[in-house]
């Protein structure tokens, strides 16, 4: 699994977005679709069900596309509105808004980041 494996399903799901539609002949889709699966919160089973026609495939990558794009979009809001609560020294309120963003959150490495994030939320600021 490497991040060009990421930038690849998002572009599918951005390409799936626009009307375009998943190359029948690439070989390659299935494998990326099996690594990714996993690195958004999905089994294995789960991929592999969903690559016995087109029209599941395609739903596959749109969810691929929408568990990356939400729970990137929620790591910066979660990020930016504890940073912002924590200056103002609320960090309770900075460690309950990753708190819900980690409950939120199905991604494995977004909450990774976020779990990092919030072992830190009680460190002292840096000056």
């Amino acid at each position: 699994m490497t991040s060009d494996d990421w930038r690849k399903a998002i572009d599918l799901g951005l390409a799936l977005a626009n009307g375009v539609e998943l190359p029948q002949d690439d070989p390659e889709l299935p494998a990326l679709l099996r690594r990714m699966a996993p690195q958004v919160g999905m089994s294995h089973a789960d991929a592999d069900a969903a690559l016995v026609s087109a029209s599941a495939t395609a739903a596959l990558v749109r969810e691929i596309h929408r568990r990356t794009r939400e729970g990137s979009f929620r790591l910066g809001r979660a990020f930016g509105a504890s940073d912002s609560l924590k200056e103002n020294g609320d960090r309770a309120g900075a460690r309950k808004v990753l708190e819900d963003a980690m409950a939120a959150e199905v991604v494995p490495l977004y909450r990774a980041q976020l779990q990092a994030y919030l072992d830190h939320v009680d460190d002292p600021d840096d000056t």
